[in-house]
């Protein structure tokens, strides 16, 4: 009867490991993702804050999979005029994406 015992505690220790370690990488995995972010937009934004023209943002965001020439326009156009903040307008580009995507997935 205690070998009955024994081995079903053996038995549930080892499922509750397994099903632990699936879940940590589950979330590994889940943070790898990043939900989809695109390197170009926060290249933009460093572009952006530390000085660059328009056309110079706007032709990384071109290549963007993600925005087409008036979504570009209405970036630049939110963005632009808070340029002077001590930041660079950092925070306010990576804002004017957010809600041109209508979802935050970019984070300053």
């Amino acid at each position: 009867m205690d070998l009955m015992f024994r081995n079903i505690g053996l038995l549930t220790v080892i499922t509750t490991l397994l099903v632990l370690i699936k879940k940590r990488y589950d979330w590994v995995g889940l943070q790898q993702e990043g939900c989809y972010e695109n390197c170009d937009v926060y290249k933009a934004a460093d572009r952006f804050a530390n000085g660059a023209s328009p056309e110079e943002v706007r032709a990384i965001l071109t290549d963007s999979f993600e925005f087409d020439p008036k979504g570009t326009e209405q970036i630049l156009a939110r963005a632009l005029p808070r340029r002077m903040e001590p930041d660079g307008g950092h925070q306010a580009f990576i804002q004017a994406v957010n809600q041109v995507l209508g979802e935050d997935i970019y984070r300053s």
